[in-house]
């Protein structure tokens, strides 16, 4: 085997090469090539600074027309609570210095949630506007017959690109916003879905790739939506929300995309194309996804367990590091906190 990295039997199914790509190019056929990915970063950073600028002009706006907290009042009321429960001035300031680094008001999370709301059902409808009559949608197997010649449609090539862009944006806030219980599984699912959808990208299989990204859409905006709801007090529409969020899970994640987008990529991938390389490769990263799927419905069922005992959507198991939850505590025992 050549030890380029390109290598065709390594990437590429067998009797098909980067030649093959190349001579449908000169044929007229759009494909998708390697350089596009380049584009992705500046459009992520893009991204980033417009979710400054969406969180900074409407989101805080909104939150505080529906009377979400501020940081001011939250700053008053936690300092006062660690002056009465701390004897020692030292102790004191040690904790006002921790929580200063790791706390986020209510509107900041409502802020990030009303953000994410957006851009989640934005290119939720997107999809399913450009995925309606894409035919390999309803039947499967048109992902990988008649391959390589698929040929990369305008719609398809602004999914993957606006999609990359967001999901290395969310790799670059996650350093800067504040730690979540689940950093290090978020950042692996993020570097798995890079991976996966620039890997699908290259070797043209932007059409099962495309099937990926609206069965992980469909469920995301309701989360947020959740939250928002329970930042604004509005707990019976959080409960509601909720609880459409997890149906919408339990269908979309651990039903549709195991059975119909991996039974593909497994079975009718390897009866189509046969077995090569990164056939391995693209489904070890399907699968390292469904893993965390069930990660995330089992935080969920917590979720859901505390609800039906306490009455309502109680705490997101998702949500900020140990220190921001005590400081929430602090802050207000009666709110629980996230959704």
């Amino acid at each position: 085997m050549n030890l380029s990295i390109w290598n065709d039997e390594f990437w590429l199914p067998q009797n098909t090469t980067w030649q093959n790509f190349h001579e449908l190019e000169q044929n007229g056929v759009r494909l998708p090539k390697i350089r596009d990915l380049l584009y992705v970063y500046p459009l992520a950073a893009l991204l980033y600074i417009t979710r400054l600028l969406f969180e900074y002009y409407i989101a805080q706006p909104l939150g505080r027309s529906v009377g979400v907290r501020d940081d001011q009042l939250n700053k008053q009321r936690i300092d006062k609570k660690s002056i009465n429960r701390s004897k020692s001035p030292d102790n004191i300031q040690k904790q006002q210095q921790r929580r200063t680094k790791t706390r986020m008001s209510p509107l900041a999370k409502f802020s990030e949630s009303t953000w994410r709301f957006t851009f989640y059902l934005s290119v939720f409808l997107y999809g399913v506007l450009i995925m309606k009559d894409k035919i390999w949608l309803w039947d499967t197997r048109h992902c990988w017959l008649n391959y390589p010649n698929h040929e990369l449609t305008n719609d398809v090539y602004w999914y993957y690109m606006i999609e990359l862009a967001f999901y290395w944006s969310l790799v670059f806030s996650q350093f800067i916003d504040v730690k979540r219980k689940d950093f290090w599984e978020m950042f692996l699912h993020h570097i798995a879905t890079i991976s996966l959808l620039s890997f699908s990208y290259i070797v043209n299989f932007v059409r099962v790739g495309s099937l990926v990204l609206v069965v992980h859409d469909c469920g995301d905006y309701w989360l947020e939506g959740a939250k928002m709801a329970k930042y604004a007090r509005a707990q019976r529409l959080c409960d509601t929300t909720f609880v459409i969020f997890a149906v919408v899970w339990f269908i979309t994640r651990l039903c549709f995309y195991p059975y119909k987008v991996l039974y593909t990529t497994t079975f009718e991938e390897m009866n189509i194309l046969g077995l090569f390389p990164a056939y391995y490769m693209f489904n070890g990263l399907l699968i390292l996804l469904q893993i965390l799927h069930y990660f995330w419905f089992y935080l969920i069922c917590q979720v859901a367990i505390s609800a039906c005992k306490a009455g309502k959507v109680k705490k997101d198991e998702r949500s900020d590091s140990e220190e921001s939850d005590d400081e929430q505590d602090t802050v207000d025992a009666d709110v629980d906190k996230d959704k």
